[in-house]
């Protein structure tokens, strides 16, 4: 298989890799827009990412939008430098406008934002209980009035097997293999160890690029949480959509399980007007 994968030797960075295969910033940001608009009735402005890593939805955030201003915390610093380079400072103007910080997601911060964006399921890095609630409840402090939290999640029962998953990824370097890892799954805590792997041309093989020592939470675990938390109108969204490359999230109460699935669940932050819900 990866004598198919011709991706030049001058792109092989893992950041550039991770963000072609994994993440997907403008239909992120869309998809928070919209859902805030339906909420809200306006447009949203400041946006925290965390666990940002290299900013991208960050910077996506603020581009071409000179109202607009983000927050991105992340503790590892030179992935924190990484995205100044490659993804702030591309933006010219607009870069002042992204507030990049080595910090703990659990800190309080200023100022509030509108929205706080975890995804690509960076939260489940907490493996405790106590300490995803401690989270969610300073996410909550650091948020404005009518602020709302957006997270994903994942599961199937292909979720908690040790397998291998690879795919084709398409830019305009070239194409490579992309492997999701699932290397280890503990029932008893639901504790799981993941790797994503790189294959190029010539059968070269980037392994354990990136390493995740997770907890496999579900979205009832997290919605509970949210409530403990303080927030309201807690909504899982599932993906109804059968193509694998067009996505159609839509808010339910009830889904049919699958092997593995992606789901992403709003919550609203502190009350707009003062009662403790949005």
């Amino acid at each position: 298989m990866a004598r198919n994968y011709t991706l030049r030797q001058r792109s092989k960075d893992r950041h550039k890799l991770y963000q072609w295969s994994v993440q997907n910033a403008e239909w992120e940001v869309e998809f928070i827009e919209e859902q805030y608009a339906k909420r809200r009735g306006r447009s949203p402005r400041i946006l925290r990412e965390d666990f940002c890593g290299t900013a991208l939805v960050a910077s996506q955030w603020v581009k071409g939008f000179p109202e607009r201003r983000s927050i991105g915390l992340d503790l590892d610093q030179e992935t924190l430098d990484w995205g100044a380079e490659h993804n702030v400072a591309p933006l010219k103007a607009d870069a002042d406008r992204v507030d990049l910080r080595l910090s703990d997601v659990r800190t309080v911060t200023d100022p509030k934002a509108d929205i706080v964006a975890a995804t690509n399921f960076s939260y489940s890095v907490f493996t405790e209980v106590a300490e995803l609630t401690e989270y969610f409840r300073a996410v909550y402090r650091s948020m404005a009035p009518g602020g709302m939290l957006i997270l994903d999640c994942y599961g199937g029962w292909e979720s908690q097997q040790v397998q291998k998953e690879s795919r084709k990824v398409k830019c305009k370097q070239g194409t490579f293999g992309y492997i999701w890892h699932q290397a280890k799954f503990n029932p008893i805590n639901n504790r799981i160890l993941c790797h994503i792997h790189f294959e190029f041309k010539g059968g070269k093989r980037w392994k354990k690029a990136f390493t995740y020592d997770w907890r496999l939470y579900s979205p009832a675990e997290v919605r509970d949480l949210l409530y403990t938390a303080g927030f309201s109108n807690v909504e899982v969204f599932w993906d109804h959509e059968e193509d694998e490359d067009v996505s159609d999230f839509r808010p339910t109460l009830r889904a049919e399980n699958s092997a593995g699935w992606i789901a992403y669940i709003l919550a609203d932050g502190p009350s707009l007007n003062g009662n403790g819900r949005s």
